[in-house]
Parts: C-alpha cells; structure tokens; sequence
C-alpha cells in the first residue's frame, strides 16, 4: 500500500477537524470539496473563530438559524431483493433523499439505473 502524500495527510486533518464522515476510498479533489464545504458550514454555523483569531466571548449572540428544508427530494424504490447505487441501499420500500445531498453523479447512477424507479418531487409533497 503506497504512502499517503501531505495533501492526502492535510486534508483527512481538516476533515477530522470538521467532524466529516467519509469513505477510505475518495479521491483527494472529491475530500477537497467535501472539507471545504464542511468548514464553510460552520464557519457559517459561528463555529469558527473571529478576525482576531479569538473565540467569541460566551455573552455574544449565537448566529443560528432554522435548517433550511430541501425544496426538492428524489423518491428511490429498488427491487425485493435490494440494490446499492450511490452509496446507499434500495428496496421496496420507497428511499427519500434530499436532491442537494447527492452529486451528479450519484443522481446519473440513479436515474441510469434500469432496476430503480426514481422520481424527483417538491419536499411538501411528503
């Protein structure tokens, strides 16, 4: 097994870091995105620091907002038996997932893929 290059070793840091979950096998530009959109969302979330490289003091206010809920969803039903596409399992029982959780290609595997019915609808419509 080949060693992994400092990029490789900084990325799964900051990964660590921002308490992502990812597969051993992704690719370092594919990690790259996902670290970058991940310490994106909390520097957003106020969970980084200020300018001045400091902690906020406790009495500052919290940026919080509500979630924000998905305006569409992909309904994924799969055979009796079961199949695996994206990353995820699918059975007879229908699959919800958030559009904006997948990335194109994992939307192309699914829609591509003969044995499951996949249907984009509005979120309210659940």
């Amino acid at each position: 097994m080949a060693d992994k290059s400092d990029k490789r070793k900084e990325l799964e840091a900051r990964a660590a870091e921002a308490g992502l979950d990812y597969p051993h096998n992704i690719g370092d530009a594919k990690l790259e995105e996902r670290v970058e959109a991940a310490e994106a969302a909390k520097a957003q979330a106020g969970g980084g620091q200020d300018a001045g490289g400091s902690t906020p003091p406790a009495s500052a206010p919290a940026k919080t907002s509500a979630p924000k809920a998905p305006e569409l969803v992909v309904e994924v039903v799969g055979p009796r038996k079961g199949r695996r596409r994206a990353g995820r399992h699918f059975g007879p029982e229908p699959v919800i997932i958030p559009l904006d959780e997948l990335t194109e290609d994992d939307k192309a595997a699914l829609v591509a893929d003969p044995v499951l019915t996949v249907v984009t609808r509005p979120a309210n419509d659940f």
